[in-house]
Order: C-alpha cells, then sequence, then structure tokens
C-alpha cells in the first residue's frame, strides 16, 4: 500500500522537465510584427529604385495631372501587392516544409487571416511610400544651392527630370534656343571660335578638332544624361575636360554607379 501511495504521489506532481509549448497567438504576433516590417521596408526601396522610370513614363504619358496622380498610386498598389505575394509565397513553402518546421501548421500565422491585417495596413504604407517619393523629389532638386518649393506633380516632374537630363544646358525660349549652359559650372554659357569651345564664366576650355563644334557637344552631352539616367542611378553626374593618355576630351563621372566616359 506505501509503495502503490508513493507512486500515486509522485505521477499527481506536474513533471517539470516537460517544456511548454509556445502561445500560438504570441508567435503569430510576433511573426506579423517582423513580415509587415519587411513588408514596409521592400516598399520603401522599390520606390526609391523604381522611381526614375516612373519618371519617364508619367513624362510622356501626355496626361492631365490628376491621371497621373493615379498613375502613381496604382503604381505603388501594385508594389504592395508584389511584395505581398512573396510574403504569401515564401510562408506557404516554409508551411510545407515538414523538415524545417515540423510544427509549422500550428506556429507560423494564417495568410489569408493576417493578409486583411495587413490590407489595413497598406493605406498607411501607400502613404509613407507617396511621402517617400515627393519627399526626394524637393530634396534633390535645387536651385542656386537652395531648395524649391514644389508645390504641384508637374513641378515636381519638370524639375527633377530637367535637372538629370538637361543640367540647365538648353534655354527653352524660342529666341535663345542655340544658347548652352555649361555643363561643368551650371552658370555660363558655352561660346565657340574655330579652335575651342569655351564657358564665358568659367575656366572650362575643349579643344574643337575636326569633327566637333557646339551642336555635337549639345547632343552628346543631351546622350550621356539620359545613359546615366538609364542605368537608375538618381544622382546627378559631374563633368569635366581632363587629358588622358594624351588625348583631352570631356568626361562624364559618377561616383555612385562608377560611369567614366567621354563624351566629345
Amino acid at each position: 500500500m506505501e509503495g502503490k501511495f508513493e507512486k500515486d504521489e509522485k505521477s499527481s506532481k506536474p513533471d517539470s522537465t516537460i517544456p511548454k509549448r509556445a502561445s500560438i497567438k504570441h508567435q503569430s504576433d510576433f511573426d506579423y510584427s517582423i513580415r509587415k516590417q519587411k513588408l514596409r521596408e521592400s516598399c520603401f526601396r522599390r520606390v526609391r529604385e523604381e522611381r526614375t522610370s516612373l519618371l519617364w513614363k508619367l513624362r510622356h504619358s501626355h496626361c492631365q495631372s490628376s491621371n497621373k496622380n493615379e498613375i502613381i498610386n496604382s503604381a505603388f498598389q501594385d508594389i504592395v501587392s508584389d511584395e505581398l505575394k512573396k510574403i504569401e509565397d515564401s510562408s506557404r513553402n516554409l508551411s510545407g516544409n515538414r523538415a524545417v518546421a515540423p510544427d509549422s501548421d500550428d506556429i507560423l500565422w494564417e495568410y489569408d487571416g493576417l493578409k486583411h491585417a495587413y490590407e489595413g495596413d497598406s493605406e498607411e504604407i501607400l502613404l509613407e511610400m507617396q511621402h517617400i517619393f515627393y519627399e526626394d523629389l524637393t530634396s534633390e532638386t535645387t536651385l542656386n544651392g537652395s531648395y524649391l518649393q514644389i508645390e504641384t506633380w508637374e513641378d515636381a516632374e519638370d524639375d527633377y527630370l530637367a535637372s538629370l537630363v538637361s543640367q540647365h544646358m538648353l534655354l527653352n525660349s524660342e529666341e535663345e534656343k542655340n544658347q548652352i549652359w555649361c555643363p561643368i559650372c551650371k552658370q555660363g554659357e558655352l561660346m565657340e571660335n574655330q579652335r575651342n569651345i569655351h564657358c564665358n564664366m568659367c575656366e572650362m576650355l575643349l579643344n574643337k578638332g575636326e569633327e566637333v563644334n557646339l551642336n555635337i557637344l549639345q547632343e552628346r552631352l543631351a546622350e550621356a544624361h539620359a545613359e546615366h539616367l538609364e542605368r537608375g542611378c538618381r544622382l546627378k553626374p559631374k563633368f569635366s575636360v581632363q587629358s588622358l593618355y594624351n588625348l583631352e576630351a570631356m568626361y562624364i563621372t559618377c561616383d555612385v554607379c562608377n560611369t567614366f566616359e567621354v563624351v566629345v
């Protein structure tokens, strides 16, 4: 009897060596928080990566400002949906891999349930994406060292693309259409004579040779800007006249994308 009593007493005590199972709700909340942060970071990264191509698309769309805003919002929604689908695919792959996560069906969050939670956060993410998009445009579009006040989408688009593609090289007025701003100092006007092309404000001086004139230089500068922009780099390139390997030429350089090419 005494042995049986001791056995019953031992069996009634909880086994402290058995680990308690983690709360499924706690684990689900933890997973959701991580994935939400990952979604935000991925969306914000893609806004910056795809902004240049979106600007070019808008530039050639010839639509009204309201329609351009719709295009921007639609593009951002596509980014959120795409990144959300990546999370879904990744989670389903993990859930189906029993060797990696034996209890994944219980511990991992259910996508269909949390999808609605993500959709509730998507409006907040979209607003932040718009803020990043326009904030970067404002900070990168400068005039004489001071920040421009951009009030409309047309202002942001025109100023940003003009600074990247033309760098104030070409005056838009009809009567001054043949004038070109210096790509080095961005203040003077490029002039030419029989021997060279020079700036009337800085020390820029380029020997013309037989095949170079002001019109050709203008075309090559525009092409150099466009090629640099097509690489996806948002930093404004620099121009210089250098004599390398016994060859004097104008070069375009960019420290971010490692561009170093001859313009003319």
